[in-house]
């Protein structure tokens, strides 16, 4: 019973905001945040703090799974309501999640149906394998084990705004991929609620060196 939501960007699409307030509820929510690297000024998540209370967030943990990574803090982020997995660098986000086995307890809590949400290299970690982060991303630490999470069956390209040179090589790049690609553009989002799939933008599906909606 997944409760996934990936976006390029936090979204001021209505409908979108409007159905994750719905994964949220009515009752006290706990984010855990993570980010993709530390930021001890914690730039971003000031930054983006607001907007999450807009959609009904309580409270608030902050888990960096970076150099400020602290073991005991586990028991806390797993009592969390839902989950928050910044954007960044993929290859270094997943890193760091590998090396401290927080990917185990990401797909349990998603098991357990709790929400989990995603922006860029955050949504990217979804998928079954991250290699579509090499449109974007340098891959500088070296990592060589490049499945995500796989709680969902098709690869994620955000920050999609189509131009030839770009879809020919996203067209080519999935006649080597057996799973679909969703393109999708700042401000768009796909949410997964009890296994359905609900698409919110102009998302577009790459299948096989072919556009299929």
């Amino acid at each position: 019973m997944a409760n996934l939501v990936l976006m390029s960007s936090l979204s001021n699409n209505i409908d979108l905001t409007n159905t994750i307030k719905e994964l949220i509820g009515p009752k006290p929510f706990k984010l855990a945040y993570i980010p993709s690297q530390t930021d001890k000024e914690r730039i971003y998540f000031e930054k983006v703090k607001p907007e999450f209370m807009a959609l009904g967030i309580t409270d608030f943990f902050y888990f960096d799974v970076d150099e400020e990574y602290q073991e005991y803090q586990l028991e806390e982020f797993k009592s969390c309501d839902g989950v928050f997995l910044s954007g960044g660098n993929t290859y270094y986000f997943l890193k760091n999640l590998q090396d401290k086995n927080i990917n185990v307890y990401l797909k349990q809590m998603v098991l357990e149906g709790k929400l989990l949400t995603g922006v860029s290299a955050g949504s990217i970690i979804m998928s079954k394998t991250i290699k579509i982060a090499s449109f974007y991303d340098e891959n500088e630490v070296k990592l060589e084990q490049l499945d995500g999470l796989n709680l969902v069956d098709f690869e994620f390209m955000p920050h999609w705004q189509e131009n030839e040179q770009l879809l020919e090589k996203l067209l080519s790049y999935s006649l080597q991929e057996e799973s679909s690609i969703f393109t999708c553009a700042d401000g768009d989002g796909i949410v997964i609620k009890d296994n359905h799939v609900e698409l919110f933008g102009a998302i577009s599906e790459i299948r096989k060196g072919k556009i299929i909606k």
